[in-house]
């Protein structure tokens, strides 16, 4: 990809907000480790209506800002993080690189993915920044262009990017979206997500997976089918997370959430991503609040649906 010289653009102050929808893995396999250290995976990637809001302004300086307030969230760990170790600061250098611009921008982020939690939510912040950027700088910037250069600072990034139900493939780089019938478009899955309170650090399960463990050959194939018939029952028969047994046995924990909801009645549980969040899947949006009511009050729960299409979209440019 060519890089461009930066240009001071020195325009009057602009705003675009995202919603950015964090993720649940609804296949995640681990397909073998690669030369570079990384592991290939393929996994099916479906955005959940679980967001984080970013607000972008741009600046007529070089500084970028970024202040995170959280909702019912810990954001102690993004606040005491050095700016450029920051996702959402180093999607901007990304931006900036790719837009050919030297302006910064001031962030504001509201969280309420929480942190180590397997559901992209550092991702969903890069994610959406680059998209509020996109709008701002480089309406025309292809968004393939935008998923190449999100893969070199997170591997989920490219996912979220797409802004849609995908398929995964490499160490996250790949990314197809799924096309899902629009007349008459399939009914989303409703299903309740759990926290167990505590992160988990993703290097450290990956070190730990044992690659190459897939339940079918025709896994992927056949979860990619339920989401786009919207058949959340055929979705439990191949929901399957290639790590969870790592997590399980490195973090008991997730398995007894894993179990509260399905004492609570949900049809299937899965680790998100490499863990700590569990979901079950529900019925419908009743069940799900049945399931969620089931849990103990003190534990972060939400009762979310899956988003197959259409979901990532900046609102501005607004002006002061």
């Amino acid at each position: 990809m060519e890089t461009l010289e930066l240009e001071q653009l020195g325009t009057k102050a602009m705003t675009a907000v995202v919603e950015s929808p964090g993720k649940i893995n609804l296949t995640l396999e681990i397909l073998g480790k690669r030369p570079d250290g990384y592991h290939d995976v393929r996994s099916v990637v479906l955005p959940v209506s679980l967001f984080e809001t970013v607000e972008v302004t741009t600046r007529e300086d070089h500084a970028v800002t970024c202040v995170t307030k959280g909702e019912g969230v810990d954001v102690s760990g993004v606040n005491s993080l050095p700016s450029e170790r920051n996702l959402a600061v180093r999607a901007v250098r990304v931006m900036q690189r790719l837009c050919g611009v030297a302006d910064g921008c001031d962030i504001r982020i509201v969280k309420r993915i929480p942190l180590g939690a397997g559901m992209a939510g550092g991702s969903a912040d890069a994610a959406g920044v680059m998209t509020a950027l996109r709008t701002l700088w480089a309406p025309s910037l292809p968004l393939s262009e935008m998923e190449e250069a999100g893969a070199s600072i997170g591997s989920d990034i490219p996912a979220l990017v797409h802004g849609r139900a995908v398929l995964v493939e490499g160490r996250g780089e790949r990314v197809s979206g799924i096309s899902i019938p629009r007349n008459p478009a399939p009914a989303p899955f409703w299903l309740v997500l759990a926290f167990p309170g505590f992160p988990v650090c993703t290097k450290e399960i990956y070190e730990n997976c044992h690659p190459g463990l897939t339940r079918d050959a025709d896994l992927c194939k056949n979860a990619i089918s339920s989401v786009r018939n919207g058949d959340v029952r055929a979705a439990c028969l191949w929901a399957f997370n290639g790590l969870q047994d790592t997590v399980t046995r490195l973090y008991p924990e997730t398995e007894r959430f894993c179990l509260a909801l399905r004492k609570g009645g949900a049809l299937s549980t899965l680790l998100s991503g490499s863990g700590s969040a569990v979901f079950g899947l529900a019925e419908n949006r009743d069940h799900a609040l049945r399931i969620q009511k089931s849990l103990p009050e003190n534990v972060w729960s939400k009762v979310v649906s899956t988003l197959p299409d259409g979901v990532m979209a900046a609102h501005g440019p607004l002006t002061p």
